[in-house]
């Protein structure tokens, strides 16, 4: 075969070259005619809309594995809404205060009696284990597998006696009045007393009370009864009560 000759060479240049400035693409700069041809040909081609290979390989990014999501668990604890909040030793009113807690105090949660409406927790400073009624808190953390608790059988003991003759004075202004309550205490065996205005808990007093004082917002005219009991784990005793009528 006879080698191409140079003119040849030289004149296929100038074709590709011509072609390339008819389509607007510029020529780029090279030292090798035959690979500046190739890369014309190519670009020729790509302005075109035409292949310029035969085959394509498509880059394929690697693929980033899959985020794992740990699931977090978080102590489960109660934070208390309200001051003078009580944490007995049982689930019910009757039962011994063992702490009186106020509000923003923070305790761990051990079980929940969700027939009742309290939450068991366990109150860090002397490490007892006692009942916080479920409206006076409100729970966080993963307080939904806490253990459901069956309070156990009250032990069989009396009820508190009555307490004695209920006593009152009071004073009354335009908006409030204020009364101050004494009776006697006529058991040994009591966890407490409750208070009631008007057939409402006002207040929740240790073992061995025997006063309270009461501010309430009436104004003069305004009918008063109160009302004093004893409570254990068994029950309440029967109420003194007394009503009267500041003016």
């Amino acid at each position: 075969m006879k080698p191409i000759k140079k003119p040849f060479i030289i004149f296929g240049i100038s074709v590709f070259a011509l072609a390339a400035c008819n389509i607007g693409i510029k020529a780029p700069a090279s030292s090798d005619p035959l690979s500046a041809a190739s890369t014309i040909v190519a670009m020729t081609l790509k302005a075109q809309g035409l292949p310029t290979s035969s085959t394509s390989v498509a880059a394929t990014p690697f693929a980033s594995p899959a985020a794992t999501t740990a699931t977090a668990t978080t102590k489960p604890t109660l934070y208390i809404n309200n001051n003078n909040t009580k944490c007995r030793g049982g689930p019910s009113l009757d039962d011994k205060v063992i702490a009186s807690l106020n509000k923003g105090t923070t305790v761990d949660m051990i079980a929940k009696d969700t027939a009742d409406g309290y939450w068991l927790v366990k109150y860090a400073p002397t490490g007892d284990i006692c009942w916080v009624q479920a409206q006076d808190a409100t729970p966080a953390g993963s307080f939904a597998g806490l253990p459901e608790v069956t309070p156990a059988a009250t032990v069989n003991v009396s009820v508190p006696n009555r307490p004695g003759s209920l006593f009152f004075s009071y004073q009354c202004d335009s908006s409030s009045t204020t009364t101050t309550l004494s009776w006697t205490d006529t058991s040994n065996n009591e966890n407490g007393f409750h208070v009631y205005r008007l057939g409402n808990l006002i207040a929740d007093l240790p073992a061995n009370s025997t006063s309270y004082i009461d501010v309430a917002n009436v104004s003069p005219g305004t009918q008063l009864t109160f009302s004093v009991e004893a409570y254990n784990d068994s029950g309440a005793s029967a109420q003194r009560s007394a009503t009267f009528t500041c003016q």
